[in-house]
Protein backbone atom coordinates (compact mmCIF):
# COMPACT_ATOMS: atom_id res chain seq x y z
CA UNK A 1 0.00 0.00 0.00
CA UNK A 2 1.39 3.19 -0.90
CA UNK A 3 2.09 5.86 2.35
CA UNK A 4 1.92 9.23 2.77
CA UNK A 5 -0.67 11.20 1.94
CA UNK A 6 -3.20 10.29 -0.69
CA UNK A 7 -4.55 13.43 -2.38
CA UNK A 8 -0.84 14.96 -2.66
CA UNK A 9 0.27 11.42 -4.64
CA UNK A 10 -3.09 11.89 -6.91
CA UNK A 11 -2.09 15.70 -7.60
CA UNK A 12 1.43 14.53 -8.52
CA UNK A 13 -0.14 11.85 -11.08
CA UNK A 14 -3.05 14.61 -12.58
CA UNK A 15 -0.71 17.90 -12.81
CA UNK A 16 1.45 17.07 -14.98
CA UNK A 17 -1.08 18.16 -17.88
CA UNK A 18 -2.73 16.41 -20.93
CA UNK A 19 -0.42 15.77 -23.98
CA UNK A 20 -2.64 16.90 -27.18
CA UNK A 21 -1.82 16.10 -31.32
CA UNK A 22 -1.09 19.01 -33.15
CA UNK A 23 0.10 19.86 -36.53
CA UNK A 24 2.73 21.89 -37.37
CA UNK A 25 1.82 25.07 -40.30
CA UNK A 26 5.09 27.77 -39.33
CA UNK A 27 8.17 28.09 -37.86
CA UNK A 28 9.37 31.17 -36.03
CA UNK A 29 13.02 30.50 -34.38
CA UNK A 30 12.13 27.98 -31.72
CA UNK A 31 8.57 29.03 -32.08
CA UNK A 32 6.27 26.82 -33.31
CA UNK A 33 2.43 27.58 -34.81
CA UNK A 34 0.16 24.70 -34.62
CA UNK A 35 -2.83 23.52 -35.23
CA UNK A 36 -4.79 21.53 -32.43
CA UNK A 37 -6.66 18.17 -33.53
CA UNK A 38 -9.93 19.67 -32.12
CA UNK A 39 -9.68 23.03 -33.89
CA UNK A 40 -7.41 26.39 -33.45
CA UNK A 41 -4.16 27.77 -33.56
CA UNK A 42 -1.85 28.32 -30.93
CA UNK A 43 2.25 29.02 -30.48
CA UNK A 44 4.84 26.50 -28.86
CA UNK A 45 7.71 26.05 -28.04
CA UNK A 46 10.49 23.65 -28.81
CA UNK A 47 14.27 23.33 -29.02
CA UNK A 48 14.06 20.53 -31.65
CA UNK A 49 13.74 21.18 -35.22
CA UNK A 50 10.18 19.75 -36.85
CA UNK A 51 8.84 20.16 -40.54
CA UNK A 52 6.39 22.01 -41.73
CA UNK A 53 2.58 19.24 -41.55
CA UNK A 54 4.61 16.97 -39.10
CA UNK A 55 2.45 16.10 -36.48
CA UNK A 56 3.75 16.86 -32.72
CA UNK A 57 2.76 15.98 -29.07
CA UNK A 58 1.64 19.22 -27.09
CA UNK A 59 2.08 19.83 -22.85
CA UNK A 60 2.02 22.85 -20.95
CA UNK A 61 2.85 25.10 -24.49
CA UNK A 62 5.81 22.89 -25.30
CA UNK A 63 6.11 20.48 -28.29
CA UNK A 64 7.52 17.26 -26.08
CA UNK A 65 7.63 14.28 -28.89
CA UNK A 66 6.94 13.61 -32.62
CA UNK A 67 3.77 11.99 -33.49
CA UNK A 68 3.58 9.22 -35.72
CA UNK A 69 2.20 10.28 -39.21
CA UNK A 70 -0.85 7.98 -39.26
CA UNK A 71 -3.32 7.85 -42.56
CA UNK A 72 -7.04 7.75 -41.19
CA UNK A 73 -8.85 4.78 -42.29
CA UNK A 74 -12.63 3.72 -41.97
CA UNK A 75 -13.97 0.27 -41.90
CA UNK A 76 -17.87 -1.06 -42.13
CA UNK A 77 -18.51 -3.94 -41.13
Amino acid sequence: MASGNLWQLFKNVTEQGAKQLATVIDKQGSNYTVTMQGGGNTIVQSSAAYELQSKVFIQNGQIVAQAPNLTYVEISV
